[in-house]
């Protein structure tokens, strides 16, 4: 994997002491709020869709689950990258959200048919190219990818384990491939891309005080936010 962030404790302390090795330069248009926000979603969600899952312009993708702070990243960074992107939420609303952000379209994951839904969305009905996976749903994954094409698993997987069939797996030659946060390196070709204006910042849902951390976490764990929700100290 090449090197790595080093751990360190200290996710919600107003000052921590990092390596000089995992401090960058905010980028200039960029206000801190959206700064803060991008720091590890977005190296997660580039390592994703660029380091691990090879997107190229004008691919298909399909992003299982969007909503949350990583997935919706995802959404917006393949759309920057001229890509074809197609969605799944458990909210129609989301549906909205994100085609003002560069989707084509969108299905409720909570539709049984949700696979035949998204094939017909895809252009040309060929299989994606790409789909960036949160949830586990491989076995339904697998009827929609194209032969030769990647499944990037990533995120609070919502299933501990997944099934499919094996043989069809290897006659249509897929890549399962697994992905975490990335490294500093991949920080450094992120904040380069962001600087050329190729990338979009990551969306923020809302910006609570510090004080109501407590009131986020329930926020978020009710799974209704579009994007990240971003601690304030003023």
């Amino acid at each position: 994997m090449g090197d790595t962030w080093p751990q360190r404790p200290g996710t919600h302390a107003e000052m921590v002491r990092v390596p000089l090795a995992s401090v960058f330069s905010k980028p200039v248009g960029l206000s801190r709020r959206v700064a803060v926000a991008l720091s590890m979603v977005s190296v997660t969600a580039y390592r994703a869709i660029f380091m691990r899952g090879r997107l190229r312009s004008h691919a298909s993708v399909l992003v299982l689950g969007a909503g949350g702070g990583l997935a919706t990243t995802v959404v917006t960074m393949s759309a920057s990258a001229s890509a074809s992107v197609v969605v799944t939420s458990s909210s129609a609303e989301n549906f909205a959200r994100a085609q003002s952000h560069g989707v084509i379209g969108g299905v409720l994951y909570t539709d049984p048919d949700w696979p035949a839904q998204v094939s017909a969305l895809n252009q040309g009905g060929s299989g994606f190219d790409l789909v960036i996976d949160a949830t586990g749903s491989w076995r339904e994954v697998l009827q929609v990818l194209r032969p030769g094409g990647r499944l990037v698993a990533l995120g609070r997987l919502r299933h501990p384990s997944a099934d499919g069939n094996i043989r069809n797996f290897y006659f249509r030659q897929y890549d399962l491939l697994g992905s975490t946060m990335g490294s500093p390196r991949d920080f450094a070709a992120l904040l380069s891309l962001l600087d050329s204006g190729s990338l979009g910042p990551p969306i923020i849902d809302k910006v609570p005080p510090q004080e109501c951390a407590a009131e986020a976490h329930e926020y978020l764990e009710r799974d209704i936010h579009f994007g990240k929700v971003v601690l304030s100290l003023v």
